[in-house]
């Protein structure tokens, strides 16, 4: 095997590691990391609820008394 650029080529399959050739996941989209699905709902609606509709910004008091007249 003649390669133009010497170290950039793959070895010969027989050369290489067992874990370049050969074994694969099961099942690779079972890796339980998402919630249930029964609960997801609850758990967006309960999140939901403790979030205001119209926050008020961090600066807001202070423009207010800086530009109201006393």
């Amino acid at each position: 095997m003649s390669a133009p650029n010497a170290g950039r080529q793959s070895p010969d399959p027989e050369h290489q590691s067992g874990a370049q050739s050969g074994v694969t996941a099961s099942n690779v989209n079972d890796q339980g990391g998402a919630p249930s699905q029964g609960d997801s709902k609850e758990n967006s609606d309960n999140t939901k609820g403790g979030l205001s509709s119209n926050p008020v910004h961090p600066l807001e008091k202070h423009a207010e008394e800086k530009t109201s007249k006393k």
